[in-house]
């Protein structure tokens, strides 16, 4: 175990202190039957008779990699705290998991539709699901159910703005500027270790809301207009030895962005989708 400095401590506990804020664990239950209106990754959606399902440029129907029932989940403001959101992608095979590269905010690569009512009546979708597509057009392998527990987080190593925070708290400690450096230059290697243990990405790491926690670096590239976490599903292999339930390429993880006021409007037309892998 790593022996951090005093200094190390001082400042990973100022940057938890500063940000600490609500967030939501998404846990993939593999005990519990997944129910058709129920929070799920996989399977066949949930939807309304009568509603336009979403589809690619081609007319094709998309692909559905999970679904959360707000009500069901314990969701309070700013997310909705009834009805369903899901988060569909596109299934070109000349994309990669939706994307053309691995990130968009035009909507051709996705898109998160909320039901305002879960009607329980509604059939199950006539689409298509992760057992009856290519499985290198989805990172979802599996149907689990979702569990949603309310914790608390706060900023990790790999989110844009940690720097700026992280030598803003090193500037008042010390008076010293140290413009035009990571953090990392900043502490020895047990420190170092220390700040990833503290403060980096603990997998799998399926959540609401919170910080993002990357496979590598920031993927915003305007973090003020998505500077807020909807979703991030994370690669994650079965607990009863049974293969891969998400896989993003090599080990990574899928996230959606909106902006804070487009989710008070519960508007997600302006959503950001990206992923990355280690």
């Amino acid at each position: 175990m790593e022996q951090a400095s005093q200094r190390a401590i001082r400042i990973a506990e100022e940057i938890t202190r500063r940000t600490v804020t609500k967030h939501y664990r998404l846990v993939l239950n593999e005990d519990r039957e997944p129910r058709p209106s129920g929070s799920k990754i996989g399977g066949k959606p949930y939807w309304p008779v009568g509603k336009d399902f979403p589809v690619d440029e081609n007319g094709n129907k998309m692909l559905m990699l999970m679904q959360l029932n707000c009500e069901e989940a314990g969701l309070a403001a700013p997310l909705p705290e009834h009805g369903m959101i899901q988060w569909f992608i596109n299934l070109n095979p000349e994309r990669m998991y939706g994307c053309m590269g691995n990130y968009d905010e035009k909507g051709s690569a996705f898109s998160i539709v909320y039901h305002e009512v879960i009607d329980g009546n509604a059939a199950i979708a006539d689409a298509p699901s992760h057992d009856t597509v290519d499985a290198e057009l989805t990172p979802v392998r599996r149907e689990v159910a979702i569990d949603v527990l309310p914790e608390l987080t706060s900023m990790g190593v790999s989110d844009g703005r940690f720097n700026r925070l992280f030598f803003e708290i090193v500037k008042e400690i010390t008076g010293a500027d140290h413009d035009g450096k990571m953090w990392y230059q900043y502490l020895d290697n047990d420190d170092c270790l220390y700040f990833e243990r503290q403060l980096g990405m603990k997998r799998p790491c399926h959540q609401m809301m919170g910080y993002p926690r990357y496979s590598q670096d920031e993927v915003r590239r305007d973090i003020a207009r998505h500077d807020t976490l909807l979703f991030q599903l994370d690669s994650q292999f079965s607990s009863h030895g049974q293969g891969e339930l998400v896989m993003w390429g090599d080990m990574g993880s899928g996230y959606i962005f909106v902006n804070h006021e487009d989710l008070a409007a519960l508007d997600f037309s302006q959503a950001l989708y990206c992923w990355d892998c280690g």
